[in-house]
């Protein structure tokens, strides 16, 4: 009897943007199917993203039978299969996998992407979001390829946008700063505070999904004057490697390692030097391009935890993952030469493309009813808190005639 091979999904990845798919202020987890199906269908992904396999990644798809798609929602990786005899509705690779990497680089292709989607406006040069299902310090909760952000830490001023976890572990609630702040989240009206719930997930893209990238050389300055550096690295499993390294000459000296002959991937640099009181811990991702994506989707096929896992006891698991990125929210100021003075939101209100958030200002001397206004557009954010020691906010500004 001849073989049934077919082709079945290797690994789904969706990408959910709460700009596209919430209405003014209602969130989309909170929406009844129908609502959300109808938020779902008119957003496309690939108008704001470019999600494409690496050079290796095409070379390993080829090797395995597998074809790749970009769907409105992300992208889908199917595999050339087989039936197992032994387990009905199951099915192997054709091409048997082990611990294969599949990496997708993700460019943006929306220059406003960032003015409403919550995350940092300062430089991202030399960084690199890292989204993968078996992260280096992996505290992902299926199905996010997102990590739990960071702790609060005293002495350390947040930004409009940043997101807090109340810990590092075993994430309870999300806290994402409203101005630009250094207070405690728990009890200031700085951060917005959700609890983890069936409606409010707290899985978003944030701080802790970005890395240093180093394109075939990891370069490290010392941050103390004259002292010289002792390093040692190690990869991701945790294995010694003996790059080659030069100390460049300078009041501080700069660490320079050649790192072109090491795969892709996560690694772990630990600086010692003379100074016995001097230690620093950095973990970087090493790519052996020069084009340094927004983005890397990182897909293993063996997990640190089996709900991640692409095959399950030789089995294809198929599973769906979820990048998820919040919208912004910032102050909406109003400008009119019919305005006594600019007109600003009491609080920060939230960015979408669809529906509409009810803005009332107060009537002006000679007026008698408040005036309805406008929303704003997402082409233009006054991060004046980034430039202004005095200011806390960043804003959307309005101009009207």
């Amino acid at each position: 009897m001849s073989q049934v091979i077919l082709y079945k999904n290797l690994f789904e990845v969706k990408v959910r943007h709460h700009f596209f798919l919430n209405k003014g202020e209602l969130e989309w987890d909170s929406m009844n199917t129908e609502e959300k199906n109808n938020q779902e269908e008119k957003f496309d992904v690939r108008e704001i993203l470019d999600i494409t396999p690496t050079m290796d990644c095409k070379k390993l798809l080829n090797a395995h039978n597998c074809v790749f798609r970009k769907t409105t929602s992300g992208i889908l990786v199917g595999i050339k299969a087989i039936p197992d005899s032994a387990n009905a509705g199951k099915f192997k690779p054709f091409v048997s996998l082990t611990n294969e990497t599949f990496r997708f680089a993700v460019k943006l292709k929306d220059y406003n992407f960032l003015n409403y989607t919550a995350l940092s406006l300062q430089s991202t040069r030399n960084k690199l979001y890292v989204l993968s299902n078996s992260n280096y310090n992996f505290s992902n909760i299926f199905p996010s390829l997102t990590g739990i952000p960071p702790i609060f830490e005293i002495g350390k001023t947040y930004m409009p946008g940043d997101m807090l976890s109340d810990s590092a572990t075993s994430q309870t609630k999300l806290f994402t700063a409203l101005a630009k702040t250094t207070a405690d989240p728990v009890g200031s009206a700085d951060w917005l505070t959700e609890n983890q719930g069936t409606n409010t997930p707290l899985s978003y893209i944030n701080l802790n999904d970005s890395y240093p990238v180093a394109n075939g050389y990891f370069t490290y300055s010392m941050k103390e004057k004259d002292s010289l550096p002792i390093a040692h690295i190690k990869d991701a499993a945790g294995n010694t490697i003996n790059p080659k390294m030069e100390i460049l000459q300078g009041d501080f000296y700069t660490l320079q390692v050649d790192m072109l002959k090491f795969k892709e991937g996560f690694y772990t640099i630990k600086i010692d030097s003379d100074n016995p009181a001097y230690h620093d811990d950095v973990t970087f991702y090493l790519m052996q391009s020069s084009d340094t994506p927004f983005a890397l989707i990182e897909i293993k096929v063996k997990s640190i935890q089996p709900a991640y896992d692409l095959i399950n006891q030789g089995n294809l698991n198929l599973p769906v993952f979820e990048i998820r990125f919040r919208n912004r929210h910032t102050y909406w100021r109003y400008i009119s030469k019919k305005f006594s003075a600019p007109f600003i939101t009491e609080d920060p209100l939230p960015l979408t493309r669809y529906g509409n958030i009810e803005v009332l200002k107060p009537p002006e001397p000679e007026e008698t009813e408040p005036v309805a206004l406008p929303n704003p557009s997402v082409r233009l954010i006054k991060a004046e808190a980034m430039v202004n020691e005095t200011e806390t906010k960043y804003y959307s500004d309005i101009h009207i005639n």
